[in-house]
């Protein structure tokens, strides 16, 4: 099957980059109503795709209230109860497109560059998830597939949705698998694959500030008339020190730092700093001093602003003072911090920091608990030589500084060993304009997993 299936990716490559483009082509924005239509005609697709392989799939409405986006979950059970299973995850959703005057090529339309291509979702995590999806369906059609097959993925990954939380809680017995496989990230280095170890978590917020009870004008009330924005920029600033240090009363509490083997490891990587400012395109790097670039990345809490709303923002003048503001705010969180509890405080310390006049209200969007990854299963021997089959080199033992909220109720729901890296290469401005996707590191992905399903054909159950 292997020969057979791997022979057929690489004939079939101007299909597998078609395939790649027509999803892309879906504008299945998750955080915009606007494109509800547009999330359920990527997951159609995609469940058709699989179905069409040979799976059998289900098209599941957790929420059942028409603001959430479905969740697919497709299997095939075929190669026996002594074969173990792997599931492998993914997600259709992206972020949106915004500021699109910054693309050179408009974002839902693939535009190949010196063998990238660019659009918004082709590195994430549609280029990611196709390499599976591709990959099964060249196993399925060239034989016999050497271990179970699950497919569970997501619409909501961009907004920390519930939905398929609740599906792998509600269906944790029969979704038991031995091993899950998340591409949804990045090689360390070009020609560098990773594992990753850890996942930081996430805790987004918005922060509101409310003053009159409606907007004002600046002369005659100046002066005397509260303002939210003044209010929400004096909050702000108070949040986070030019040291980078975060100031909310006890958020350090619980930090679990990397343990000195770790560290050793990151320091023999070949990242270095004035490389990392490159790739930013910045002349300095912010953050605690104290630590190395790639432990704050990695292994450091952090609080960022998203974005600041309230008063005039259209071109001109207009002196107005608003009645209110609003900011999203968001911090990445590592072992063993507590969302929950990091959450009641920061509500509190946002209260603290008003202005007389002035009411600030914190709500939390959404959160998740860093995660960490066990390396000691056959899982990561297996995933390492197919890596180092398909791409010519075995992969490092890194962390991340991103999120994927659903891999903590893998965890809690299905007990499976957690195989978590990405094929994307860095430089690839995933949620920014003119996000792009190297077309040889999807090829490769789509050959890496076909050689991943072939080395556990043997590998003990979980």
């Amino acid at each position: 099957m292997l020969d057979r299936a791997l022979q057929a990716a690489r004939d079939q490559r101007e299909t597998s980059q078609a395939d790649l483009f027509e999803l892309i082509r879906i504008p299945s924005v998750s955080a915009l109503s606007e494109h509800a239509a547009d999330c359920r005609h990527a997951a159609e697709w995609i469940a058709a795709r699989l179905q069409a392989a040979g799976m059998k799939v289900e098209l599941a409405d957790v929420a059942g209230d028409g603001r959430r986006h479905p969740v697919i979950a497709a299997e095939w059970m075929e190669a026996g109860p002594d074969a173990p299973t792997l599931a492998i995850y993914g997600h259709y959703d992206v972020q949106p497109a915004d500021p699109l005057d910054e693309w050179v090529s408009p974002p839902f339309e693939p535009s190949v560059r010196d063998g990238f291509v660019y659009a918004r979702g082709s590195d994430d995590n549609k280029g990611q998830v196709m390499c599976a999806i591709r990959a099964a369906e060249l196993a399925l059609a060239n034989g016999q597939l050497p271990v179970n097959l699950r497919f569970l993925i997501e619409g909501e990954e961009e907004v920390g949705g519930p939905s398929l939380p609740q599906f792998v809680k509600t269906n944790a017995q029969r979704l038991r698998t031995d091993y899950l496989f998340i591409a949804d990230g990045q090689f360390t280095a070009p020609g560098l694959p990773n594992l990753l170890t850890g996942l930081r978590g996430l805790l987004y917020t918005e922060v509101a500030a409310v003053g009159a009870s409606a907007d004002l004008h600046s002369g005659i009330y100046g002066g005397v008339a509260p303002n939210p924005l003044n209010t929400l920029a004096h909050v702000i600033s108070a949040l986070k020190g030019r040291d980078g240090r975060v100031t909310v009363p006890g958020f350090y509490d619980g930090v679990v730092p990397p343990q000195e083997r770790e560290l050793e490891d990151w320091r023999r990587l070949p990242v270095t700093e004035e490389e990392q400012k490159q790739a930013l395109g910045v002349t300095a790097l912010e953050g605690e001093a104290e630590f190395s670039p790639l432990e704050r990345r990695w292994a450091r809490p952090t609080l960022d602003v998203h974005g600041i709303l309230g008063g005039f923002q259209g071109e001109g003048q207009k002196t107005v003072i608003p009645a209110r503001a609003r900011a999203k705010i968001s911090m990445r969180l590592v072992p063993d911090q507590d969302p929950d509890r990091i959450f009641d405080t920061f509500a509190e310390y946002v209260d603290s920091l008003s202005t007389p006049g002035v009411r600030i209200t914190a709500t939390r969007l959404s959160s998740g608990r860093a995660v960490r990854t066990g390396t000691d299963h056959p899982g990561v021997e297996a995933a390492s030589r197919a890596f180092e089959a398909a791409y010519g080199a075995r992969p490092v033992l890194v962390r991340e500084g991103g999120s994927i909220p659903v891999t903590v109720d893998f965890q809690e729901a299905l007990h499976p060993h957690l195989l978590v890296t990405g094929f994307g290469l860095p430089g690839d401005a995933l949620h920014s304009p003119n996000e792009k996707y190297s077309l040889d590191q999807y090829f490769r992905g789509i050959e890496m997993v076909l050689h991943l399903m072939e080395n556990l054909r043997h590998a003990p159950r979980a």
